[in-house]
């Protein structure tokens, strides 16, 4: 999905108008290592994955402002974990708190967690467990329990002319192939809508009045897990590869999410 500089983690700091970054033609390892995760038993709650191979582990929590020093995690009053996220100091450090396990995490490393501060986030990365410090090789946000207990989708192609028009039957083939999920055909009767396009989503969905009327370059294929109540946005992305890649572009996509829900949901049933 992403390649050097994780595409996700900087789409996090992209003003709201700007279209997101969208992966090259391969999904480079940063795919490959999350595909890998889910063959193995992952945990939450900080109860990690390892990963023989890559040393990774899975962690699960919300991300706090944290104390001045770090510190090996350890059993804590939950006065002590409650969650700090405003006016955070330059330089400060963040931690992964988990009020049930009484727990705590120092994070480090090159993916910043400041953007995700207050947030359920899932990390990936190296424990030193004399330090109780986590060392961030990825970092995203919790899927919601709106998603994670989903069992119903609608498919939307909007914004769909010309080579786009071959994304909805490639999201059926995918789909079917999941086999998560009921396709119906009744956006009203599903939990969730997956909306695809050749524009970026602006999250109005539902108080719109009719199909996107915006002019149609079919480059990107955008994709968007979306509330059918609110139209909020739950999980998204995107991959420019152009018109004639359509379909194969749509399937990534959908394969990318499976794998994304799947670490989440193998995670919840440790």
């Amino acid at each position: 999905m992403r390649s050097g500089e994780r595409i996700g983690w900087a789409n996090n700091f992209l003003p709201s108008s700007a279209p997101p970054i969208c992966a090259p033609p391969r999904p480079p390892r940063d795919i490959r290592v999350k595909r890998a995760l889910l063959t193995a038993a992952a945990s939450i709650f900080f109860v990690s994955l390892n990963l023989a191979a890559q040393g990774e582990h899975i962690f699960k929590g919300e991300v706090c402002l944290g104390p001045d020093k770090s510190g090996a995690s350890s059993e804590k009053s939950p006065a002590d974990l409650a969650c700090t996220v405003t006016h955070p100091r330059r330089g400060a450090s963040y931690v992964l708190t988990n009020p049930e396990k009484n727990t705590s995490y120092q994070l480090t490393g090159h993916k910043k967690p400041k953007a995700f501060a207050g947030a359920n986030v899932v990390v990936i990365g190296n424990l030193d467990e004399n330090t109780g410090t986590i060392f961030v090789e990825d970092i995203f946000r919790a899927l919601p329990p709106a998603v994670t207990q989903a069992k119903s989708v609608y498919i939307d192609c909007d914004a769909c002319p010309r080579g786009m028009a071959a994304a909805w039957l490639a999201a059926f083939e995918a789909l079917t192939d999941w086999g998560r999920f009921d396709i119906v055909p009744d956006a009203k009767k599903a939990d969730l809508i997956l909306l695809l396009s050749a524009n970026p989503y602006l999250g109005d969905y539902v108080t719109r009045d009719g199909p996107d009327k915006r002019p149609v370059k079919v480059d990107i294929t955008y994709l968007d897990v979306v509330d059918p109540r609110t139209g909020e946005s739950f999980w998204d992305d995107c991959r420019q590869w152009g018109s004639l890649f359509v379909s194969r572009a749509t399937k990534d996509l959908i394969l990318e999410f499976k794998d994304r829900l799947e670490i989440e949901e193998r995670a919840g049933k440790r």
